[in-house]
């Protein structure tokens, strides 16, 4: 092994998580300093080159200097795929007169044209690629084009409706008409120089549906080259219009999560049917084009709904394609009328509402929510679908997300993007650890949310010194010295002992220095309690929505267990389970198989698949694991805090048999909820009995499911975590920005 290999390892060993942070904050410092530099320098070569270039020289030839290429087209390119592609639309759509309307629509997709058949092609073209055409109706409105627009229209046969103009009525009227014929509950106006992305229409519905109080949702814009156009807009105080996030990559963090804004534009904006139809359409005084998409997302807001920006869905528009650019002539100049029509209709709301014409406040207004900030650090994006704290985390963000501006941060080096791409959908902003310095003197956070013992060392001091006024709320997630100390008293390694004493002295500091301590159950609550004297302490448990309850007794046979195996309690329970437990059981139902699910298992664990114990490893959808299992198991010797397994199986209706160290926390009882055995041969018999007695086992299903919906559903537990947060803040001034 190299020497610097060797080092690297032994740094990454002996270095605190604090020190890291702190190195990534020099490193991130410095090396932006030499970009910002190094960009200076680069962009005055490439005008030079330029300057040279439009005087005649032949860079390629003369100094055989090559330009870099262009960013990759974000639209493909035409191919045979598409022959064929059209081919199957023209054989499977009747003819023109045969128009076959989608039965209740969801959407109504609403396209005016003139001319650009090229685009219209291009945007069809997507646009069946991404649809269910059962579900979704396609309007063209044809403004009377002069090209070959109605003979390729003709083509889509009753895949398309197409409403034919004699004469070009302007984008505004073309609307309101493709809106009149249209049977959708929600209606969607698109332009035709757009080429919708993978996504575009579910993430549009997905943001209606899960929050009624939303009115309109519009895309992230993309240039062909992949850079933004618009990641929401902005309406200044003056009624000037401004077009955040345009030039910036599509992949930086401030453009990339759903929020309150302005307005979107109305080159991709859903609308509620019902709410258009009160607002009266789009208000002709902006006919034939410009601003109306602005007065219609007013007029949302002044019906008491949001207008939000969802950046999952994303379209490519190749701006000023069918308008033009030059704000003197065409349709262009109406953008200059309008704005003062847009002004005199809205001025009072202008004035009370927006924001100067001020470059430093872009930030500020990009984001409509008037709510108080609140930081929340963890050591890694939250993946639900891989661990409980993860599934915890990810429903304390999005209950902050109710009444606050939550902003998160992983002080972990390995980023799943696809894992902030969830928080980011949910209106959850995201930043490096090496920029949270900067956020917090920024902005006017209340308070920060610091998760597990060895992220709220590292980060509180530099939280401190950024902001004395920051309410501090140490979450434990479990209490590391009580886990380990029973791990210690189950191993007999005295490696645990030493490990424990730290944490033991490194938790109650901690609790001591923070404004309110979260802890996952009354258990943990005492063992700190009983050393931090005074501190408030408040239960967050582990947080579980109701499932359905699957199949019947008959139809199940399996034993499940589920855990990450990154925490140890998890790898020794199998290890217990197969070892000591599985083979009194298999004596009595040999056709019992063992199904064992999590991530990240090590090869000892591996080692025991078999035909009776299949070692699944992380599974994407465990419900039909939880539907062919008859009863979960959870053998747990040691741990701390909520065992979120437990909660998942009870909500998923499977009856649980456990360990006292497993019930801890969740409040279950013997033969109530749920079995609890500790010695081997109780545990082997317990899991018998409810294999084989119906009566038992339906009995055990009910009540445990029902206790999951009394105590820990996020309703419930979400009103704890915005009461406890809210109550410690109470004092402080809310902030307006």
């Amino acid at each position: 092994m190299k020497l610097s290999t060797r080092a690297k390892k032994k740094l990454r060993g002996t270095l605190r998580l604090s020190s890291k942070l702190f190195l990534k904050r020099v490193f991130v410092g410095v090396v932006g300093a030499a970009v910002r530099l190094a960009a200076h320098v680069v962009n005055l070569a490439r005008r030079v080159l330029d300057l040279a270039a439009a005087h005649g020289l032949d860079l390629n030839r003369e100094w055989n200097v090559r330009r870099p290429p262009a960013a990759p087209l974000a639209v493909e390119t035409w191919g045979a795929r598409d022959f064929l592609f059209l081919l199957d639309v023209v054989e499977g759509a009747k003819s023109p007169g045969q128009v076959v309307r989608v039965a209740s629509p969801r959407a109504s997709i609403i396209i005016p044209v003139f001319n650009k058949v090229e685009y219209t092609f291009q945007c069809l073209r997507s646009l069946l690629r991404e649809i269910d055409v059962d579900e979704t109706e396609i309007i063209v409105v044809n403004n009377a084009s002069r090209d070959e627009t109605k003979e390729v229209l003709a083509r889509f046969g009753a895949l398309v409706r197409v409403i034919d103009n004699a004469e070009n009525r302007g984008f505004v009227d073309a609307c309101n008409q493709g809106a009149a014929a249209a049977a959708g509950e929600f209606l969607v106006f698109l332009n035709n120089d757009t080429a919708v992305q993978p996504g575009w229409l579910k993430h549009l519905l997905e943001t209606m549906d899960n929050d009624a109080r939303v009115g309109a949702v519009g895309s992230m814009f993309l240039y062909p080259d992949g850079s933004i156009q618009e990641a929401g807009a902005i309406v200044w105080k003056t009624g000037a219009a401004f077009h955040y996030g345009w030039g910036a990559a599509a992949d930086d963090r401030r453009y990339n999560f759903a929020r309150e804004v302005d307005y979107c534009s109305g080159a991709s904006l859903l609308i509620r049917r019902e709410i258009f139809e009160r607002l009266g359409g789009f208000d002709r005084r902006f006919a034939p084009a410009y601003y109306e998409d602005a007065d219609l997302c007013f007029g949302v807001r002044s019906l008491g709904y949001k207008v939000i920006y969802q950046p999952m869905s994303r379209v490519v528009h190749d701006e000023g394609a069918t308008a033009g650019t030059d704000p003197q002539g065409g349709f262009k100049r109406f953008q200059t009328i309008n704005r003062e029509k847009f002004f005199d209709k809205w001025r009072e709301v202008l004035e009370r509402e927006q924001f100067d014409d001020d470059p430093s406040l872009v930030e500020r207004a990009a984001n409509r929510k008037r709510a108080p900030h609140v930081i929340v650090f963890d050591d890694r994006v939250p993946a639900p679908d891989r661990d409980a704290g993860g599934a915890r985390m990810s429903f304390i963000l999005k209950s902050l997300a109710e009444w606050s501006r939550p902003v998160f941060v992983s002080t972990g080096k390995h980023a799943r993007v696809e894992y902030e791409k969830l928080l980011w959908k949910e209106g959850i902003e995201t930043a490096s650890a090496a920029d949270y310095p900067r956020l917090i003197k920024e902005r006017d956070f209340c308070a920060a949310i610091l998760s597990r013992p060895a992220v709220a060392e590292a980060v509180l001091p530099s939280i401190c010194r950024a902001d004395r006024r920051i309410k501090i709320i140490f979450d434990t997630v479990d209490v590391h010295f009580v886990r380990l100390e029973r791990e210690f008293a189950v191993s007999a390694d005295e490696g645990f002992a030493k490990q424990a004493a730290r944490y033991r002295e490194l938790e109650i500091d901690l609790a001591r220095r923070s404004d309110l301590v979260w802890c996952t159950t009354d258990e943990d609550k005492k063992a700190i309690g009983r050393e931090a004297h005074g501190v408030p302490i408040e239960v967050i448990p582990t947080i579980h929505r109701p499932h359905g309850r699957g199949p019947a007794f008959d139809a199940r046979r399996d034993i499940l267990f589920i855990g990450n195996f990154h925490h140890s309690p998890n790898a020794d329970a199998v290890h217990h389970f197969v070892e000591e437990i599985y083979p009194l059981i298999r004596r009595e139902i040999p056709e019992a198989r063992f199904n064992v699910v999590g991530d990240n298992a090590p090869p000892e664990i591996r080692a025991y698949a078999s035909d009776d114990v299949w070692i699944l490893g992380y599974v994407p959808d465990i419900d039909p694991l939880f539907e062919s299992a008859r009863v979960f198991v959870a053998p747990l010797r040691f741990g701390a805090g909520m065992k979120g397994k437990i909660g998942e199986a009870l909500a998923y209706g499977v009856p649980v048999v456990t360990t006292s160290i497993g019930a801890e926390g969740i409040g279950l009882r013997h033969d109530e909820e749920a079995l609890i055995a500790d010695a081997p041969r109780d545990f082997a018999d317990a899991v018998i009995r409810l294999y084989r007695n119906r009566d038992l086992w339906e009995r055990l299903a009910t009540s445990g499911y029902r206790h999951v919906e009394q105590h820990f559903t996020p309703q419930v537990v979400g009103e704890t975590i915005n009461r406890s947060v809210k109550e410690l803040t109470r004092h402080q001034e809310p902030t307006t920005t």
